[in-house]
């Protein structure tokens, strides 16, 4: 055999060669890394055996050391002694609502024995028995109980009625102001986190008679300073707190999850949620609000959502919770009003919200009266337009009984082709000293 007379041909053949030897050697390492990691965890025939924290923990650790993946949560009831706590570019995956719970252990706590100081890294308590190392706790006392004021800490180790925490207290707690220190954490925490997904899944808080712990620092499912989430298909029920809570996010979603049965909030996006998607949820029978924004939660888009049932409003907007759109939710049966505006200030007050083509019925109790939508303070810019405002209860039994409250230092309220239905006392009141209202006349049927 002759080679080609054109010698120009011999290198080609020998870099198809080399490619060929080349991309036989990658081969094995490409099927080896076809895409990110799947790691099982569950009481069985998995990849990491067991059915609590640490297990679960162990399984995100080795997805962490990969630079991302998924972890599946296999069927089954898996006790938490301490949060289940996120990495970045996760997926944590149950298998369906009903099949993978997270349940928060028994109750466990002691009051102080001694002041426990800002800057200490320890708290004696009265009888550290029920308490153990890696278990998830929160210090409080009466005076500093809510918001940011609050230690959620880790035990790292038990002397006697000493407990060692993995950081230092931020704030002082004292016996005279019966400072305790109980198991009450995050069950599915992410911190400065981006790119994670938990899906599928159950939390369940055993709340009983479990001391509270308001969303500023824990949920069922809580994060914190992170962005790009999703929360998707997950139940979050039974918390001595808030069921799902975001704080300082950006663009968090929420979406065909249930939140009930929690002691205060349903679902909670807060502290300067920004771009957030809330939609297809449903929120009930929680202690306080099911849809809550607080604190400059801007730019969010509520839709399909339903609120029903809470202890107190089905909506509520406060303090620079601006430009945010509602969107074809059910809002019906919550204690004092369907949409809340709380009282803030010109400054702060939740301004350029949109309400479009959502139902609000039958809100209020029994002997009080109810709101479908209730502006306080100096709220200015809101649009509410084709909703449908429904009273269905009749006689002594109706309790929504004023469709929209427009209060006295409100002013640019606009509605338009809204449908007031039922028995109600009166579809609008507005008791606005502003001049810049347009408000329709209210049409029932």
């Amino acid at each position: 055999m002759r080679w080609p007379s054109n010698t120009s041909s011999v290198p080609l053949v020998l870099l198809l060669g080399l490619v060929s030897l080349a991309l036989l050697a990658v081969a094995p390492l490409g099927l080896a890394q076809s895409g990110p990691p799947v790691v099982t965890v569950g009481p069985a025939d998995a990849d990491v055996v067991g059915t609590d924290n640490v297990a679960i923990q162990k399984a995100i650790d080795r997805v962490a050391q990969a630079g991302g993946g998924t972890v599946l949560v296999k069927t089954g009831t898996y006790t938490l002694h301490n949060s289940v706590r996120l990495t970045s570019h996760l997926t944590l995956r149950g298998e369906g609502t009903n099949k993978t719970i997270l349940k928060k252990a028994p109750d466990a706590r002691s009051k102080l024995k001694l002041d426990a100081d800002y800057g200490e890294l320890q708290a004696t308590v009265e009888d550290a028995r029920a308490l153990a190392p890696m278990m998830g706790v929160t210090v409080v006392d009466k005076q500093q109980r809510s918001g940011w004021t609050p230690s959620v800490r880790t035990i790292v180790r038990v002397e006697g009625n000493t407990l060692y925490f993995d950081r230092f207290l931020h704030m002082d707690y004292s016996v005279e102001n019966d400072g305790e220190v109980f198991n009450t954490f995050p069950l599915i925490a992410g911190y400065e986190v981006e790119d994670v997904r938990v899906e599928d899944l159950t939390v369940d808080g055993s709340r009983s008679d479990s001391p509270t712990l308001d969303g500023c620092q824990a949920g069922a499912i809580y994060f914190f300073h992170s962005q790009h989430m999703t929360i998707r298909n997950c139940v979050a029920r039974n918390y001595p707190g808030d069921g799902i809570s975001t704080q300082f996010v950006e663009y968090p979603v929420v979406e065909n999850c249930e939140a009930y049965g929690n002691a205060e909030l349903g679902i909670h996006l807060g502290t300067g949620a920004l771009n957030g998607v809330v939609r297809d949820n449903r929120a009930h029978d929680n202690g306080q609000d099911g849809l809550y924004l607080c604190w400059r939660v801007q730019h969010a888009r509520y839709e399909n959502n339903q609120s029903w049932n809470n202890g107190r409003d089905g909506i509520s907007l406060g303090h620079k919770d601006t430009d945010n759109t509602f969107l074809k939710n059910v809002v019906s049966g919550n204690g004092r009003a369907g949409v809340f505006f709380r009282d803030e200030p010109q400054s702060n007050a939740a301004h350029r919200n949109i309400f479009q083509e959502n139902t609000i019925e039958d809100n209020g109790r029994a002997g009080t009266p109810g709101y479908g939508i209730r502006i306080e303070g100096e709220t200015t810019s809101l649009t509410f337009i084709g909703n449908i405002i429904r009273n269905s209860l009749k006689g002594a039994h109706a309790t929504q009984t004023v469709g929209i409250y427009i209060g006295p230092k409100t002013d640019y309220i606009t509605c338009d082709r809204n449908l007031f239905e039922g028995e109600s006392k009166q579809a609008i009141v507005d008791e606005s000293g502003g001049a810049h209202n347009q408000l329709e006349h209210p049409a029932g049927r």
